[in-house]
């Protein structure tokens, strides 16, 4: 006789450690999560059971949270795999999005922009548009990236359209929000404050006091970004008053930055130090090194160098601490970067050997191949100090190409052609 109860007690087992896993991810409880999600996993991969995929793809989401954007990536595509081969077309569109994340989160744009295209594609095939508008709101986001305001607007409000039709007030009332940052990037400071109450309407209606401390902070870079620094401490004050009380991390980290930047335009530096030591002992007590990362990116892009460098030192410390090997990485990539852009081309090599290096032991040979074309790169610059070293440039290209699974002889040829490229034009400014 069959015993059809075993199956049945694994396949609860399997939900039970699933959900805790989910109760975890909340908590940001990350290790905990991996590891009762892992347990779920096996389960179910044990007993060839399709929800399996769901497992997948939120292992893909903790190891977004943990920075370990390499191993989401792989996590997404076995979810992915598992939804195709059983057609369950909505979950297979939904992860296709969370991939596209892993790539945003890189700056690579237009991977991005491709994950999310297929994600579309998918829904509309089987009229789902509901999945297809968070998809419509991220490629808004990627055209405000790219600066590209009327293409972030058009989106944004074909996310809005579905969401209204559908009545899903909740979404629409964030996507105001960004609509609200694209007007503020034009300088209409009036229409940005608009959307922003509307948001805030809505938000405090349905009691989302996430929300509404989000639309609060955003009324605040509107009042700095109009030079009001007093109005602008004002709403960053009852953000933050809101997000301490929820304690939400990365959100209280990213207020104190703003109300630091917000200080040293004023000239005062007391008041700056203490919103930044306050967000950098957060991030230190939570182990959030990539928070950190992110407010050196934020300082870069206002050209905030010295601050930017040291953010990303920051960072660094956080990540040797807590022994996150990708975090410490990805802190020497940003100071590399970074010291490139001030034309310190020797200090920036430094930085880049030591995210080879780490990359490398990681086995992580994609990133450790974009180190060797910066490397290669960074050997063709030349200053009143440093001649071009030609030989290094050849070895480090040579060895991008080797890493670099994916490569072709199309990239291999690219590579000598820019390597003879420069070797011409020296030949010739000499």
């Amino acid at each position: 006789m069959t015993d059809f109860a075993a199956p049945r007690k694994l396949d609860t087992a399997a939900a039970d450690y699933f959900q805790q896993a989910e109760g975890a991810f909340k908590r940001g409880e990350l290790e905990h999560a991996e590891e009762l999600s892992l347990k779920s996993a096996k389960i179910y991969a044990d007993a060839e059971n399709g929800e399996v995929a769901k497992v997948y793809s939120k292992l893909g989401d903790i190891s977004c949270r943990q920075g370990d954007l390499r191993a989401a990536e792989q996590w997404y595509w076995k979810s992915i795999n598992v939804n195709e081969r059983n057609n369950n077309h909505q979950s297979t569109a939904v992860t296709y999005h969370s991939l596209s994340g892993t790539f945003f989160a890189r700056e690579d744009y237009t991977t991005a922009e491709k994950w999310l295209r297929k994600s579309i594609s998918v829904s509309e095939r089987y009229g789902d548009e509901l999945v297809a508008s968070p998809c419509y709101h991220q490629l808004g986001l990627i055209a405000y990236k790219r600066d590209d305001l009327d293409a972030a607007e058009q989106w944004y409000r074909k996310s809005i359209e579905i969401e209204e039709r559908h009545g899903k007030e909740h979404e629409a009332a964030t996507t105001y929000i960004n609509l609200s940052a694209v007007a503020n990037a034009r300088k209409d400071f009036e229409l940005a404050e608009q959307w922003l109450w509307k948001s805030i309407e809505i938000k405090e209606r349905l009691n989302d006091l996430r929300g509404v401390s989000a639309s609060y902070h955003q009324l605040g870079i509107v009042a700095y970004t109009r030079g009001d620094h007093p109005a602008a401490e004002k709403w960053y004050l009852k953000s933050l008053e809101i997000d301490e009380g929820l304690g939400r991390t990365r959100s209280v980290v990213y207020t104190c930055f703003s109300l630091c930047t917000n200080a040293q335009d004023q000239g005062d530096e007391d008041a700056a130090e203490k919103w930044l030591l306050k967000g950098l002992e957060r991030c230190r007590r939570e182990a959030q090194p990539y928070e950190v990362i992110k407010l050196g990116m934020r300082a870069e892009e206002s050209h905030r160098f010295a601050f930017a460098e040291r953010l990303y030192r920051e960072s660094l410390e956080i990540a040797k601490e807590y022994e996150n090997a990708p975090a410490e990485a990805s802190s020497y990539r940003y100071l590399g970067n970074l010291a490139a852009r001030q034309r310190d081309f020797e200090e920036s090599k430094d930085w880049y050997r030591k995210a080879f290096e780490v990359y490398q032991k990681l086995g992580d040979m994609d990133s450790a191949a974009k180190c060797c074309l910066s490397l290669g790169n960074l050997s063709l610059s030349k200053t009143p100090e440093t001649p071009i070293d030609f030989v290094a440039a050849k070895q480090w290209f040579n060895r991008a190409v080797e890493l670099n699974a994916g490569a072709t002889w199309r990239d291999w040829l690219v590579l000598t052609a820019r390597l003879w490229r420069y070797r011409c034009r020296h030949f010739f400014a000499r």
